[in-house]
């Protein structure tokens, strides 16, 4: 039997093209996305652009696959509304991870 998995390195080719939000979340809705080369405004709740170089429908796999040669300088977002479980409080929490020489 053959798996496809739903996750996904974009080619190089794919990684310098720029998006803007509203592109991300049409083409990445209910998805987790890192992204390089991105604006994002401190004050505002999403970024404004950038290059989405990793996404993946799990956090699970999204998570094995951002370590794989990691940028810099990235920003980790899920994208969409997260799926509602019975039970569980969740709370919106995007992370900019940025790296700093120490």
């Amino acid at each position: 039997m053959l798996r496809i998995s739903n996750v996904y390195i974009l080619h190089k080719k794919s990684e310098s093209h720029k998006l803007n939000w509203e592109e991300i979340e049409r083409l990445f809705n209910q998805e987790w996305v890192e992204l390089v080369d991105y604006e994002w405004i401190d004050t505002e709740t999403h970024p404004r652009f950038g290059v989405v170089r990793v996404h993946a429908k799990s956090r699970k796999e999204f998570d094995e696959l951002i370590l794989n040669d990691p940028p810099e300088r990235s920003a980790l977002v899920y994208v969409g509304k997260p799926p509602r479980m019975p039970g569980v409080i969740l709370s919106t929490n995007l992370h900019r991870i940025e790296s700093v020489d120490a």
